[in-house]
């Protein structure tokens, strides 16, 4: 990470707003840097967990939590077909499918194999050569004693690099929201966006359960704050029906989209009458924040992601009808045939049904958020 430019204490609320401003049009690298050196400074000026530095720590994190998407290529910004072809590289050199950069993680397998070919081109016997090669590589990674633990040690090196950015941001946006559960009421809309932040890392980590327990905590504030029609909530909703969904939670996830089309259908009938977006204030917060705001590009936006939401839902009930059918299949089959000696033997050919159709559903789900853009852009877009 390049280095921000050293300045003084009295320019860390600078480095926030700019961090911020590069967050908003998803430039994480320069959030990254600016927020980094705003945490720094803070850090230094107030202690590593005074209330001054929860906001920073959790845009920190939230730039941090975009950095490692962008890098996963979860993201998108690159040639289509070039995730897929960086997937193929990692399983070639790790034997899975991570989310390595394989740039860095070819030089961190290389090193050492480089190190062992200068000790053999300088050892004069066999025995010798061995020797002090898996002495240097030993030095250089402590507790490995030979050539399978070293190669073990590698892998977990590639694995701490790999999750690095991701793992950061889990430790940034929950020390964020350790102090901002101290600060009480005045900081529960912060502390709400800190825990969907580490719903979406614990998201990407594919913890979905855990993913699900901090979404539900956000929920839960976001509701005491927020109008029922508030577009925060119904991103919520989706963010946790996602988590469902790929848990294989299907009829959770069911529930939790239409809760999110339901306040957005709310919202659509409060925006089209004109008596009540004279009131809102939402709309008047919108229109502060945002000179180009207008009710009419809100509408349109809205109606938007409706379909986007109507076809997760349908995608859910395919789903579980499809999981439910295959069960039954294999509880209750279709042929009567045979004897009870061949009824025995197709219930001992069928069980591995039931255990393959979850997985199967599941990957279907998995590889279909992998290869696209859309499940981030409209939950994105409902908090626009």
């Amino acid at each position: 990470m390049a280095e921000v430019p050293e300045v003084t204490t009295s320019s860390a609320e600078e480095l926030l707003a700019a961090g911020r401003r590069h967050l908003a049009v998803r430039d994480y690298n320069a959030a990254t840097e600016s927020l980094a050196k705003a945490c720094e400074l803070l850090a230094k000026t107030h202690g590593d967990v005074a209330d001054e530095c929860a906001e920073a720590y959790l845009w920190y994190g939230k730039a941090l939590l975009g950095l490692s998407r962008e890098e996963s290529g979860v993201l998108g910004g690159g040639v289509p077909g070039a995730n897929n072809e960086e997937e193929e590289e990692n399983e070639d050199e790790n034997g899975e499918n991570g989310h390595e950069a394989p740039k860095e993680n070819e030089q961190d397998v290389e090193m050492p194999n480089e190190k062992v070919e200068k000790i053999e081109a300088e050892s004069t016997t066999k025995d010798e050569e061995v020797a002090s090669s898996t002495a240097e590589i030993a030095e250089e990674k402590p507790g490995t004693s030979n050539g399978d633990q070293n190669d073990e040690s590698i892998a977990n090196l590639d694995n701490e690099e790999d999750v690095d950015n991701l793992q950061l941001a889990w430790e940034m946006l929950e020390l964020s929201r350790s102090i901002l559960q101290k600060r009480g009421a005045a900081a529960r809309a912060q502390l709400a966006d800190a825990h969907l932040a580490l719903g979406e890392v614990a998201l990407e980590s594919e913890t979905y359960d855990k993913a699900v327990l901090d979404m539900v905590s956000c929920l839960e504030i976001q509701k005491e704050l927020y109008r029922s029609d508030d577009r925060r909530i119904a991103e919520t909703h989706y963010q946790i029906g996602l988590a469902n969904s790929l848990a294989s939670n299907f009829e959770d996830a069911i529930t939790h989209f239409k809760n999110a089309a339901n306040i957005l259908e709310s919202r659509i009938k409060t925006l089209e009458n004109p008596s009540a977006v004279a009131e809102d204030a939402t709309v008047k917060k919108y229109s502060i924040a945002d000179p180009f705001y207008s009710v009419e590009e809100e509408l349109k936006e809205l109606k938007g992601l409706l379909p986007e939401i109507q076809e997760k839902i349908q995608d859910m009930m395919d789903y579980k009808a499809e999981m439910i059918k295959r069960v039954r299949e294999t509880l209750c089959p279709s042929n009567g045939e045979g004897s009870s000696s061949a009824g025995a033997g197709a219930g001992s050919s069928k069980p591995a049904a039931p255990k393959a159709a979850p997985s199967d559903i599941s990957h279907l789900i998995k590889r279909k958020r992998k290869n696209s853009d859309e499940d981030s852009s409209a939950s994105k877009r409902i908090n626009t």
